[in-house]
């Protein structure tokens, strides 16, 4: 009996830190380059607030904790995290890595791909914040593409490129 009422008490706290509201189910990608697309419930139009909040997340990524990572990743994400973080040590995210600009809307990176497989409300609601190496001496194919949705006002990556 015990072991049930630990159960209950381990699958109360995971749906308190993650509500559905927040972290819906995602949904299935018609394929290209993402395995899987976030969910159009509760997708905003991003702020000042939440794009700051975005540029934020894209510096730290892979570097404090799976826990962190998924909590600023939106679920069509979360089997990429886990996988990042399975080794049980992050990568400590590319640390010679910068910010390096953003993007909103049709002018995010790849936007054929996000809509080829995940449609274009996807395209017209992402951010996608760049990194680059702190030298990078001209090298366009250095820099990472980290993509956001604003759900419910709270940026969460959907995809790393």
């Amino acid at each position: 009996m015990l072991w049930l009422v630990v159960a209950v008490s381990v699958a109360a706290a995971a749906a308190s830190q993650f509500p559905r509201s927040i972290y819906p189910g995602p949904l299935k990608s018609h394929g290209g380059g993402l395995d899987a697309c976030p969910n159009p419930s509760g997708l905003e139009s991003f702020t000042a607030t939440t794009g700051k909040r975005a540029v934020q997340i894209a510096g730290s990524y892979d570097r404090i904790s799976l826990a962190v990572d998924l909590r600023n990743s939106d679920r069509a994400w979360w089997p990429k995290v886990r996988a990042l973080w399975r080794a049980g040590t992050p990568a400590r995210g590319p640390a010679n890595q910068v910010v390096d600009g953003s993007s909103l809307g049709s002018r995010i990176a790849y936007p054929g791909v996000v809509r080829y497989s995940c449609g274009s409300a996807l395209v017209a609601k992402s951010l996608t914040v760049y990194l680059a190496p702190r030298q990078r001496h001209g090298c366009d194919a250095c820099v990472a593409s980290v993509f956001f949705i604003d759900r419910r006002g709270r940026a969460l990556i959907y995809w790393l490129n």
